[in-house]
């Protein structure tokens, strides 16, 4: 009761460890590598690796923003101009085709310029250049919050890079000590696997996002930013499995609709929302067949059924924050199952591949 009190009122820095936890994760074989550099007897203090691994993060962070902040904001110009009267003629197109459509089958027909002017609205309301500028100004609000949290995370990754065994003790300052040897083994082995996990993950969303972007603007000659906007999105989606593609389809349909309302529906619009699906989900194949097996099932050892339901779970728990930390959670579950609770034959049916 005191600790899940202590945990809820101390929230904030708790978030803090956990993520500087999963930098150091991913940064720990950066610092291995580092470590096998020797000149004559000469090797890197772990100090000076621990700095280059956290310098290395935000190099990656500095050209994310460098990159995708200016865009965004042109981005947000561009959907700010565009005309409230041209869109509810792209939107009148899709709907009266597909109301003509219904009558040739003696189907009933739809009011479709109720839908229209609901639809208008709607993504009026989400493109109006007020609402971006509202959006703005909260973040500058925030952003002395922002720049504590940026150093706190730094700060505590840091001295996580440096004892890779502090993480481990500050858990275990909570474990009974008869527990301790066998917590200790449990979290080596959750450390193995999810620092499998979070960089197969990074690097998958990473190579989704090259993929489209260069297939988006060099093979439909779609505008680069609005390529990269995409591309972005559904690959930072794509962390939740499964599903996140679907989201990401979505959302491109959607940008690539409102930023060309002066193409025609039939001839234009949609011959170019087909070769993007094509494009799109031809990169999601790749992914499927290639990426996620070896990330999901591979990297914390269960079977793809198993990790499918599991989000499915979590998604309904959690919605999509749920389904984001599903498999790193199912994860910790299993090996502290497997470590504490064999003795039950469920747990020994939902762990066993984690010895193989």
């Amino acid at each position: 009761m005191l600790l899940g009190l202590f945990f809820w009122y101390f929230s904030n820095i708790v978030l803090y460890v956990l993520i500087s936890g999963i930098l150091s994760l991913i940064g720990q074989p950066v610092i291995n590598l580092l470590g096998k550099i020797n000149v004559g007897k000469f090797r890197l203090p772990v100090s000076v690796r621990a700095f280059i691994t956290l310098a290395l993060f935000w190099l990656v962070f500095y050209l994310i923003i460098r990159i995708s902040v200016p865009i965004i904001i042109s981005q947000a110009q561009t959907l700010s101009r565009i005309n409230i009267n041209d869109l509810k003629e792209s939107i009148n197109q899709p709907l009266s085709y597909l109301d003509n459509t219904m009558k040739s089958y003696n189907l009933q027909t739809i009011d479709y310029d109720k839908i229209n002017d609901y639809l208008s609205s709607k993504i009026a309301q989400f493109i109006d250049v007020s609402n971006v500028s509202n959006l703005l100004s909260s973040l500058l609000n925030i952003i002395g919050n922002i720049f504590i949290a940026i150093f706190s995370i730094t700060f505590i990754t840091y001295f996580f890079l440096v004892d890779n065994d502090l993480f481990y003790n500050m858990i275990l300052f909570f474990v009974p000590d008869q527990y301790d040897e066998r917590f200790l083994k449990a979290l080596k082995q959750i450390q193995y696997l999810l620092s499998r996990y979070f960089i197969g993950v990074s690097l998958e969303s990473f190579l989704i996002a090259v993929l489209r972007t260069l297939g988006f603007t060099f093979i439909l000659g779609i505008d680069f930013k609005v390529s990269l906007i995409i591309s972005i999105f559904s690959g930072i989606i794509n962390i939740i499995p499964y599903v996140g593609n679907i989201i990401g389809y979505i959302f491109a349909v959607f940008y690539l609709f409102v930023t060309n309302t002066g193409l025609d529906f039939q001839t234009e619009l949609v011959p170019l929302i087909i070769y993007m699906t094509i494009i799109y989900y031809a990169v999601q194949l790749i992914d499927n067949l290639l990426f996620q097996p070896l990330i999901y099932a591979k990297s914390v050892k269960a079977h793809a059924l198993e990790v499918f339901l599991v989000i499915l779970m979590a998604g309904s728990i959690g919605g999509i924050l749920g389904m984001i930390l599903a498999i790193p959670a199912y994860t910790i579950i299993r090996v502290i199952a497997n470590e504490f609770f064999s003795q039950y034959k469920v747990v020994r049916e939902i762990t066993k591949t984690l010895d193989e």
